[in-house]
């Protein structure tokens, strides 16, 4: 099965000057805890997670309303192509213990696939392996 065939293709994104405060809104609206840091034009840049705006913001003391997601965003980013196998976006989500994979044609976003979506579509011993790999010190 290919990744497209699995992944959300609605996905929210953010821009890097916009505030944490607002990027910690999405979330909430989306109910997710991963957004995507885009550029114009839709490349992927970062990602911002919630646990991200806890530890490099809040407890830093840095204040969500004046700091930026291009401060806070990671910025080396495993991606998954659509065309790729699910077996393939398994195993990165397993070696880079991450629960979610940005997913980009030509570096642009497309979606993303999440651990929920790699169990949903494969409910077998690869969504089993991949659980073991990103809940390590969870």
């Amino acid at each position: 099965m290919k990744v497209r065939e699995a992944m959300a293709k609605t996905v929210s994104s953010a821009k890097k000057n916009d505030k944490v405060l607002d990027v910690a809104r999405k979330m909430k609206q989306e109910g997710a805890g991963f957004i995507p840091v885009v550029e114009d034009g839709g490349l992927v840049i970062g990602v911002i997670t919630d646990r991200d705006i806890v530890i490099r913001c809040i407890a830093e003391g840095h204040d969500p309303r004046s700091e930026t997601a291009e401060h806070l965003m990671s910025r080396e980013v495993t991606i998954i192509s659509p065309d790729d196998d699910l077996d393939e976006a398994a195993r990165k989500m397993e070696r880079e213990e991450i629960r979610r994979l940005p997913v980009a044609e030509k570096g642009r976003l497309v979606g993303v696939l999440s651990h929920g979506n790699l169990v949903q579509a494969t409910k077998n011993k690869t969504a089993e392996k991949v659980t073991e790999g990103v809940t390590r010190g969870a």
